[in-house]
């Protein structure tokens, strides 16, 4: 394979995970998936003729290699997972592979791998589901948003009278981000390099995976934090943050956060009647939701161990984190590793082992800070509903 094949092999796979990203999620976009396929299409068509031409140039002897196993068959290519396997088995082994890796030893991640490591994390609950994330190529930036503000009124004039009405100009402000390097190691036994690719993926997606939402979680936690804690005493008071501390600018992307304990609070709240407060959403049982006025007010769970209670204080968000947090993705996220390693007192060539070195880079900012409500309830002192 020449250097000209690798190109186009590693620009089919970016372009193939690009068009994923378009067939998921909200923002889903079938035509822009399909346009970006017909550029694979055709970066398929310029490998396949470089390759019959790079063949063709080694001369019959060394083409005929191809098919010493008589089956007249080239061999299969490897997809991006067989090929990280093949990588990481490499670097553990101190040999450095041609594709995809650097002179030092580090491996870059396919897209289709971070992939599944998002997946597998969204089985817990990351948070990033729930505010607005944002794909950058640079380490720093800034964004311009123009600040609130009440508009001024027009003032009354009389026949030839002079315009005397001043209107304020509006003010702007900028957000801006650096993006920070976040790194972690794990130690992993050498007789891992033995076992099956699927093994090998899955311990370091499941950690990788698992690393990258507990990581996001806390850095949108801090930010949701660092807002005074306000005690709504009831579901009255949660009414009042969506109905009039949030208001109509925020009722379209609002949700009730809460943990396993405010479940359990929520699911006892009953009316005079003997009716649950909660209803299910029509579209999906599972999920629960609070009217607040003229709207329905969707509320997500998170597990007690990312969002804990304190004592009797139970966490209660309200809010459009979207428009209140942002995440500036660099989307760059790697894997070294050494058998020969040091990091503290651990020696993995001493312990027989592998260490492994995983970072990711982004950046936290908080946007609106008026669009969420930070509060509890103390379920001690709840008052019972009333007028319900």
């Amino acid at each position: 394979m020449n250097k000209r094949m690798r190109e186009l092999l590693f620009a089919i796979e970016a372009k193939t995970a690009e068009a994923k990203t378009f067939m998921g999620g909200e923002n889903k976009d079938v035509a822009k998936a399909a346009e970006i396929m017909k550029e694979v299409e055709n970066l398929q068509a310029e490998y396949n003729t470089e390759k019959k031409i790079f063949e063709a140039s080694k001369g019959p002897a060394l083409l005929g290699e191809q098919f010493k196993d008589g089956a007249g068959k080239e061999p299969k290519e490897k997809n991006a997972e067989e090929k990280f396997v093949e990588a990481f088995k490499a670097i553990m082994k101190g040999a450095v592979p041609s594709e995809g890796v650097d002179a030092d030893g580090g491996y870059t991640v396919p897209e289709d791998i971070q992939t599944s490591i998002n997946k597998w994390a969204e089985a817990d609950y990351s948070l990033l589901n729930d505010i607005d994330v944002v794909n950058v190529t640079t380490n720093k930036g800034a964004r311009t948003y123009q600040k609130k503000g009440e508009a001024d009124t027009f003032t009354d004039l009389d026949e030839n009278g002079a315009i005397t009405g001043k209107l304020t100009a509006p003010q702007f402000e900028r957000i801006t981000y650096s993006i920070q390097d976040r790194a972690g190691f794990m130690p992993v036994s050498n007789d891992l390099i033995a076992d099956s690719s699927a093994n090998i993926i899955q311990v370091i997606t499941e950690w990788i995976g698992k690393s990258k939402a507990a990581t996001s979680n806390a850095k949108i936690l801090n930010i949701i934090k660092s807002k005074t804690q306000q005690n709504f005493k009831d579901i009255n008071g949660i009414k009042k943050a969506v109905n009039v501390t949030l208001g109509q600018a925020y009722n379209g992307g609002t949700k009730i956060y809460t943990n396993d304990d405010g479940l359990n609070y929520f699911d006892t709240l009953e009316d005079k009647n003997g009716r649950p407060l909660l209803n299910a959403d029509p579209t999906d049982s599972a999920k629960l939701q609070l009217r607040c006025g003229t709207v329905v007010i969707p509320i997500r769970v998170i597990p007690n161990k990312i969002l804990a209670s304190a004592g009797t204080k139970i966490p209660v968000i309200v809010g459009d984190l979207k428009a209140g947090i942002r995440k500036w993705d660099r989307q760059s996220m790697s894997i070294k590793a050494s058998d020969t390693a040091s990091i503290g007192e651990f020696n993995a060539f001493e312990n027989n082992m592998t260490l492994i070195r995983a970072i990711v880079r982004d950046d936290y900012t908080e946007l609106d800070r008026d669009s969420w409500v930070n509060g509890y309830i103390d379920i001690n002192t709840a008052a019972a509903p009333a007028g319900e």
